[in-house]
């Protein structure tokens, strides 16, 4: 079974967890860990936004799936010139070559989102091609979920 996503919004990297010393009523020092609200926040816009496209009575996949797809399109820089805006409406393809990084800040907080709506746990996914991190007039992230068994 094959399923297509389209989130819309700038693809947001997933910042590492913050910590800070505690104290408690007895005043015994622990460290505390915790994520960001903006981490969180993009999280609950992702799960959102898919909730809102899957089929009726959609159950989350449950064996291997295979990612055909997956493309992070991000806004152009500001201080592009306007021949390079043109060429880009027109469909010319500018790659993103500058952070953040691909495989692990970008996949991770979008896999995180849709455990347990797409997929029971991000370890089903057994294989990911074709992802591309580019320049676009529409900031989203599109994803394809194939199974594999």
């Amino acid at each position: 079974m094959n399923l297509k996503l389209k989130i819309l919004g700038t693809p947001q990297p997933k910042q590492s967890v913050r910590s800070r010393v505690a104290r408690t009523k007895n005043n015994k020092v622990y460290v505390q860990h915790y994520q960001t609200a903006e981490v969180k926040r993009n999280e609950k816009n992702i799960a959102y936004d898919v909730k809102s496209q899957l089929p009726a009575g959609f159950a989350p996949y449950s064996g291997a799936i295979h990612v055909k797809k997956l493309l992070y399109v991000f806004a152009p820089q500001k201080n592009w010139p306007k021949y390079k805006l043109k060429e880009l409406e027109q469909g010319k393809v500018f790659y993103k070559d500058v952070k953040p990084d691909l495989t692990d800040n970008l996949n991770k907080p979008l896999f995180d989102a849709l455990q347990g709506i797409v997929f029971l746990n991000d370890s089903q996914i057994c294989k990911i091609s074709n992802v591309e991190k580019i320049y676009g007039l529409v900031p989203r992230i599109e994803i394809e979920f194939e199974t594999l068994n």
